[in-house]
């Protein structure tokens, strides 16, 4: 029996990754925030079925939230990249989430998990939320592509939805149900098409390298030397991944590198 696809939602806090949680498992699994700063503190595991196929879906904490979110941002980053190297049976998909137009800095996010540390070896999507008052959602896209393409950002399916069914009218119902029920279908169906049949497991990164510094000493006129070997410590080949592709400063790199390395 195959093991149940595993499909984790990433992306900066407030971008409603909760709320997507709640919509495709149709009730209230994760606690969702009003605050942009969010609510959600480390990774949380929920068993949804879509449409008879079971899939465990993980709500992430926001990356980026800077010093008054929940969570640190290299903590936040950290914590992702742990989940993502600790799920035994692999990853199946990644469900970018993002609010709205995208931001400067957005597809660092993009790069880092899709790129360096997945190889693009895991299929990924785009979730974009707060599309509630677009006339039609999916011409959002249309009009947008442009800006996520310039970063290099090539989704393999996109959603353009909303993940709030919006106040409650005096009629019982809610401003946006119609709106929330298509949007719940999009996902469905993004999820159900887009995930790898055969998960792909998180390889080792090369954050760091040891080499041996060879020296000679040399005494008097040169007839003997002795040899010196010292190992050293420097820089891997995914720190200069980190410097070129997520415009990182090499000190940034660095130190970014030396948390993942530990986890």
């Amino acid at each position: 029996m195959s093991p149940t696809p595993n499909i984790v939602l990433f992306g900066e806090s407030g971008c409603g990754k909760s709320s997507i949680v709640n919509m495709i498992a149709g009730r209230e699994l994760a606690a969702v925030s009003s605050s942009v700063n969010g609510c959600t503190f480390t990774s949380a595991r929920y068993e949804v079925d879509i449409q008879g196929t079971l899939f465990n879906v993980y709500d992430t904490a926001g990356l980026d939230e800077g010093d008054n979110g929940t969570v640190p941002k290299q903590a936040a980053t950290v914590q992702l990249f742990r989940l993502l190297k600790t799920l035994d049976t692999g990853i199946n998909l990644l469900v970018f989430c993002v609010r709205g137009k995208i931001k400067p800095g957005t597809h660092k996010n993009w790069r880092l998990f899709h790129e360096i540390i997945c190889r693009r070896q895991v299929p990924i999507v785009l979730a974009i939320t707060g599309l509630e008052d677009e006339e039609n959602m999916d011409e959002f896209w249309v009009r947008n592509k442009e800006a996520f393409q310039k970063y290099r950002m090539y989704p393999q399916g996109v959603g353009c939805i909303t993940a709030t069914r919006g106040r409650r009218l005096k009629s019982g119902v809610h401003r946006l149900d119609e709106e929330y029920e298509e949007s719940k279908v999009k996902m469905w169906n993004l999820l159900k098409t887009q995930f790898l049949e055969q998960p792909w497991k998180v390889q080792p990164v090369e954050w760091f390298k040891d080499i041996i510094n060879v020296t000679y000493e040399s005494e008097c006129l040169g007839l003997w030397h002795t040899e010196h070997r010292e190992v050293v410590t420097v820089a891997g080949s995914a720190i200069q991944e980190l410097v070129d592709r997520c415009e990182m400063t090499e000190a940034e790199a660095k130190k970014l590198g030396e948390a993942l390395s530990r986890v």
